[in-house]
C-alpha cells in the first residue's frame, strides 16, 4: 500500500551536490556559507549607509527584484544558464535588500545582529572537519550567536535597544539559513555557489510557493481530509 508523505517531495536536479563525495559536499557548504556571510557584510554597508530611496520605493524594488529572479529560475530551470544568470543578478539583490534594511535600522531596529548567526555557522563549517552536520551547525551556532548577542546587551553602556528583537531575529534567520542551505544541496551543482547564495535570498518567496505546493499535495492525496 502506498502511503504518501505529508509534505511534497523536495525539488531535486540531476547531478546535484548530494551525489558528490562527502568532502566535495562539505566544500560546497563552506563556500556558500562564506559567500553568503560576505554578501551580508555588503548588505550591512548599504543598510548603514547614508543613502537609500524612500521606504515604499525600496520595498517595491526588493519585491520586483525577487519576483524577477523567481521568474528567471522557472524560465531557465532546465538549463545550466540559469545559474550564470542568477549569479549576475547578485549585486542587484544585495542593493535591494540593503535599501530595505536601511529603513529598518533607521527605525531603531538592530539589524546588524542578524549577521552573527550566519557568521557562527560559517565558523562551524570551517572548523568541523569531517564531522559536519546541519543539526550540529544549527544548534551550536544558535547557542553561540545568542550568547554573543546577550553579552553585547549586557556590556553595552545603555543596553541594546530592542534586544528581544535581536535574539528572535537571529534565531529565525539562522533557522531559515541552515534549512535552506541543506535543501540547496539537492537543487544546485558544484560550481554554482554564487547562484546558491542568490537562492538564499530568493527562497524567501518560496515560502509562499511551498504553501501552495503543500495544499495541492494534500488535495491530490486527500491528506487531512476526513473519509466520507
Amino acid at each position: 500500500m502506498y502511503v504518501p508523505n505529508y509534505v511534497p517531495d523536495p525539488i531535486e536536479i540531476p547531478g546535484n551536490v548530494t551525489e558528490e563525495p562527502y568532502m566535495a559536499r562539505l566544500g560546497f557548504v563552506k563556500r556558500v556559507s562564506g559567500l553568503h556571510f560576505f554578501s551580508l557584510i555588503l548588505v550591512g554597508l548599504i543598510a548603514y549607509g547614508s543613502y537609500a530611496p524612500d521606504r515604499d520605493a525600496s520595498i517595491w524594488l526588493l519585491i520586483v527584484t525577487l519576483v524577477v529572479l523567481a521568474v528567471l529560475r522557472v524560465a531557465l530551470r532546465k538549463g545550466r544558464q540559469e545559474a550564470r544568470v542568477s549569479a549576475l543578478c547578485l549585486p542587484f539583490v544585495l542593493v535591494a535588500v540593503g535599501f530595505v534594511l536601511n529603513h529598518v535600522q533607521r527605525a531603531g531596529w538592530p539589524v546588524w545582529t542578524i549577521i552573527i548567526g550566519p557568521g557562527c555557522a560559517l565558523i562551524y563549517s570551517l572548523l568541523c572537519g569531517r564531522d559536519f552536520s546541519f543539526v550540529g551547525q544549527y544548534l551550536l551556532s544558535l547557542i553561540a550567536s545568542s550568547t554573543m548577542i546577550a553579552a553585547i546587551v549586557v556590556m553595552a553602556p545603555e543596553g541594546l535597544p530592542n534586544a528581544r528583537f535581536a535574539l528572535i531575529a537571529n534565531g529565525i534567520y539562522l533557522s531559515y539559513f541552515v534549512y535552506d542551505l541543506a535543501s540547496l544541496l539537492a537543487r544546485r551543482r558544484l560550481r554554482e555557489e554564487f547562484a546558491a547564495v542568490i537562492d538564499l535570498y530568493r527562497d524567501v518567496l518560496n515560502i509562499f510557493g511551498y504553501v501552495v505546493r503543500c495544499i495541492g499535495h494534500w488535495r491530490k492525496h486527500r491528506i487531512w481530509v476526513l473519509p466520507r
